[in-house]
């Protein structure tokens, strides 16, 4: 029996769309490990690079358009920029496949609901990789919040910034005709999906950025939860913040630390203890081949995977707002302090 579902699982047949670093960084070697799914084919409109990187890999197809492996895949991560995800999921919905789509799901609310709505009319299973869901840190946090092991939250306060060196091949998170928004769209989307996660939508916010029109590399925003809960969230692309969660409750403290999918650090009557929920601190290939089990066993067990499409555009509606704000205000003329925001 286990023999037969093994086998079962190996016949759904993936492909990745767009092969960018994060493909190559992370889907590629996640999903070439993967005992549940096989990795068919690489599509990028960089023909020579997809074929490369098939070579590389021993993945049997490379190809420039999605057309050119249809009826040999059951699924695709959709990798590629945002800008050009709603007709590609569109497509590849149509054509009967799953999808597991990059954050941003899209650019806009718009966009986010031509991908909705072509999933629900496919009846096919769309995820979003919003991979600090599958963190074990995260994970456990998520638990001892239901708990109310810190007794009732008071705050919660977000830091997330470094100098910024992603290891892009196109450039777009920093293109303004690409892209519609900057540190808060791109980077900023995981905790915010976190906080979400944890605390459920804010009942309000405050919203300000160093933006003079273009993409904004510092954000802030105060917002408030139920419970009165309130939260800090500070973003930067040029300043090193502390890059941890911290939350505070009337009977205690958690600080989580962004970049570490293992540990916490939990005060409770004064004293602070480090618990470990996993042997390893980073492993960023491991977490995404979790991501792409739960998708898989989505489609298989015709389950609700981790992160819905309804997760993401949420996060989405959210961010519009927090730039429609923005764009309510009169600009500086040119830019302070740098870092700050307004």
């Amino acid at each position: 029996m286990l023999h037969a579902t093994h086998a079962a699982r190996r016949q759904l047949r993936l492909a990745i769309l767009g092969c960018g670093a994060i493909t190559e960084m992370a889907h590629i070697p996640a999903a070439s490990g993967l005992d549940e799914a096989c990795l068919t084919g690489l599509v990028d409109t960089n023909l020579a690079h997809a074929q490369a990187l098939a070579a590389r890999y021993g993945i049997p197809l490379a190809a420039a358009k999605l057309d050119d492996v249809m009826g040999q895949v059951d699924a695709i991560i959709l990798a590629t920029p945002p800008h050009v995800r709603p007709g590609l999921a569109r497509q590849a919905f149509g054509a009967g496949l799953h999808v597991l789509c990059e954050k941003p799901l899209a650019n806009t609310t718009a966009e986010c609901k031509i991908i909705l709505e072509s999933a629900k009319q496919s009846n096919r299973t769309l995820a979003v990789a919003h991979t600090a869901r599958f963190f074990p840190n995260r994970i456990h946090v998520h638990t001892l919040l239901q708990r109310e092991f810190l007794g009732k939250i008071i705050t919660v306060d977000v830091e997330q910034g470094d100098p910024y060196d992603w290891p892009t091949r196109t450039g777009y998170t920093v293109r303004q005709d690409l892209v519609r928004g900057g540190v808060l769209l791109n980077e900023g989307i995981h905790s915010l999906d976190t906080l979400f996660w944890w605390f459920g939508m804010p009942l309000d916010f405050e919203y300000e950025d160093d933006s003079l029109g273009g993409i904004e590399s510092n954000a802030r925003i105060k917002m408030t939860f139920t419970g009165d809960i309130t939260g800090k969230f500070r973003l930067s692309r040029t300043c090193k913040l502390a890059n941890q969660i911290t939350i505070e409750g009337d009977a205690g403290k958690l600080s989580i630390p962004l970049y570490n999918q293992a540990q916490i650090f939990l005060t409770r009557g004064g004293h602070m203890v480090t618990q470990r929920l996993a042997s390893c601190d980073w492993d960023f290939v491991g977490i995404v081949a979790e991501q792409l089990r739960d998708f898989v066993f989505s489609i298989e067990a015709a389950k609700t995977p981790r992160v819905t499409g309804d997760e993401g555009l949420r996060l989405i509606e959210f961010i519009e707002k927090c730039y429609a704000v923005k764009r309510q205000r009169p600009l500086p003329k040119r830019a302070p302090i740098p870092g700050l925001t307004w």
